[in-house]
């Protein structure tokens, strides 16, 4: 059995425990979408549904698999904050006795929005826990420290008793 084979089985198994109140096939798609990212190393559809096809993840054609992946995109149901949460929730409690680093960061998308986020340094990595989209262009109707302030209250409930140090990326 392909070693990616065996990594979907188990990450759909641990999706399928983590969110609960999620419909099913949402919660399949999900553990779908994050594999692809994983086998492909990129977010792009195209680059994702050749990988599930080649590990042998999904029978379907690429093109379905694409598509497959474009509605679970496009799907207004999945509420991905609250998702977001849920994941975070059960992630975080791991470091909840460990010295931690996170980045603030405000990387530009395009030139329409700005990212805003709060990132898990581990290693020479950088693992986004917390985020908010602002516009590019005009200004914010939430002063930047305000941003921040309501990132780290996500983040904050679940670290116990972690030594923190927030550093912001210039």
């Amino acid at each position: 059995m392909d070693a990616s084979v065996l990594l979907w089985k188990q990450w759909h198994k641990q999706v399928k425990d983590l969110f609960g109140p999620m419909h099913g096939p949402q919660k399949k798609t999900l553990a779908f979408f994050v594999i692809g990212i994983v086998l492909s190393g990129t977010a792009v559809l195209q680059r994702m549904a050749e990988r599930l096809s080649e590990h042998g993840i999904s029978t379907a054609n690429m093109p379905s698999i694409e598509r497959r992946l474009a509605r679970f995109i496009a799907n207004d149901r999945i509420e991905v904050h609250e998702t977001w949460k849920q994941f975070v929730a059960h992630i975080l409690p791991f470091w909840s006795e460990k010295k931690l680093r996170f980045v603030l960061d405000m990387t530009p998308f395009n030139d329409d929005a700005t990212i805003v986020y709060v990132g898990l340094l581990v290693h020479s990595r950088l693992l986004p826990v917390a985020w908010s989209t602002m516009p590019a262009k005009t200004k914010w109707q939430e002063g930047q420290w305000s941003i921040v302030e309501r990132l780290l209250d996500v983040i904050i409930p679940h670290l116990g008793k972690a030594e923190c140090t927030l550093i912001r990326a210039i």
